[in-house]
């Protein structure tokens, strides 16, 4: 592959009202049929002193932080200036965790996390649905879906957050929130125009307050009107581990990246939530409603970290990931020719000491007829704000 060149830095100094400190986080990009790229983030403000971890907070700048999402448009390397997402939806302290789906038409759907105050681990499963103009239930975290109909210039809002309620796949109901990145409009196979997204769900807390994590799929059959929590991915046992604040139990894997294969079914490519330094892989023959086995990836090195995943036009597949197996640096693309049963190290996105966070990619054709792919990822500083890189790449086979 070609050397990853960079071709964007993007820090706070571009958010209108942020603070020296504050931190651009959880990269979405997606690419619509014009060639339009639409780039959604998080802002997160420094966090104050308080009992963050006390209000269910995962790390002291997730939710409940008063974090913001910020949008951007872009096209042959130039991005426009950032425009602030607001729902306008009463009760709703916070928005982070962005994730893009490009629909029938071009159509964009968005999904993102609302606290009301409390985050992921102090978050308890909703009782009732959503009233529409009403102040959300208290004590619970939102799942909102926007929607954008002229390329990202205008959004329509609301709260999905029934699709946590319980139901027969999941019986006590869940605290869900989207996995940070793209999903994906399937294309072939019985299941043709679902649409797909990843997410993750928080079950009840065990009686020592530890909360098992899962990972899952959100799916639509109508274009996003209605939306239905999928099965989750199987449980590995033997694998759980606190969080990184603590408190939550994991289960195998929690945030995870998806994409469409070939032969119509999805692939799925999730982080470790032990930290135990690769990364899992699972499969669905059923458009993401259940997944098979779990396949521990020995040749994908990852710290933990959620990570970007496409499907090229040829059938494979690219995953963009920090592949360290300790820290969250050394980017690297990775490709794997075989439904992503096995990767081969493709092209280094940065050197193997530079901060590597959270990814996306985007696939770009060139005049050349070649595929070059656009990488946005998270550039952590040392006790210091995380900017965002935009870096670009072209994948060849190998010789």
């Amino acid at each position: 592959m070609d050397p990853a060149r960079t071709m964007t830095r993007m820090s706070v100094a571009d958010v209108p009202g942020a603070h020296q400190g504050d931190s651009l986080r959880v990269p979405a990009l997606v690419r619509l049929p014009g060639g339009r790229l639409l780039l959604a983030h998080d802002h997160r403000p420094v966090p104050r002193p308080t009992d963050w971890a006390g209000r269910g907070g995962a790390l002291p700048d997730d939710l409940p932080n008063p974090n913001s999402l910020w949008l951007r448009t872009g096209s042959g390397g130039f991005w426009g200036p950032p425009r602030r997402l607001d729902p306008g939806l009463p009760g709703v302290t916070g928005l982070s965790d962005p994730c893009l789906t490009v629909g029938s038409g071009g159509v964009v759907h968005l999904l993102a996390s609302a606290s009301t105050g409390t985050g992921l681990f102090g978050a308890r499963t909703p009782t009732h649905p959503a009233v529409s103009g009403q102040p959300p239930e208290p004590g619970t975290l939102r799942l909102l879906h926007a929607v954008s109909h002229d390329g990202g210039t205008t959004w329509r809002w609301s709260d999905i957050t029934d699709v946590c309620l319980p139901s027969s796949t999941w019986p006590r109901g869940a605290v869900v929130f989207p996995a940070s990145g793209h999903g994906t409009r399937l294309r072939h196979g019985p299941w043709a125009g679902r649409l797909v997204q990843p997410v993750v769900a928080a079950l009840t807390p065990r009686p020592d307050g530890s909360r098992p994590v899962r990972s899952a799929a959100l799916l639509s059959d109508d274009s996003g009107n209605t939306w239905r929590l999928g099965s989750p991915l199987p449980a590995v046992p033997g694998t759980e581990a606190t969080s990184l604040a603590g408190g939550a139990a994991t289960s195998g894997t929690d945030e995870h990246a998806l994409a469409e294969l070939p032969d119509g079914r999805l692939v799925t490519s999730a982080r470790d939530g032990a930290y135990g330094g690769t990364r899992w892989t699972s499969w669905s023959t059923d458009g993401g409603q259940t997944w098979g086995e779990l396949l521990h990836a020995d040749d994908l090195p990852d710290p933990g970290c959620n990570a970007g995943l496409v499907a090229l036009d040829d059938g494979r597949l690219l995953l963009s990931h920090a592949s360290s197996p300790r820290a969250r640096r050394a980017g690297r693309l990775s490709v794997s020719e075989d439904g992503g049963r096995t990767w081969r190290a493709g092209a280094a996105l940065t050197g193997p000491e530079t901060p590597f966070g959270y990814s996306d990619l985007a696939v770009l054709p060139s005049a050349g007829g070649a595929a070059q792919v656009l990488v946005v990822a998270e550039h952590p500083q040392p006790d210091g704000p995380t900017t965002l890189t935009v870096l670009r790449t072209t994948p060849t086979r190998p010789a």
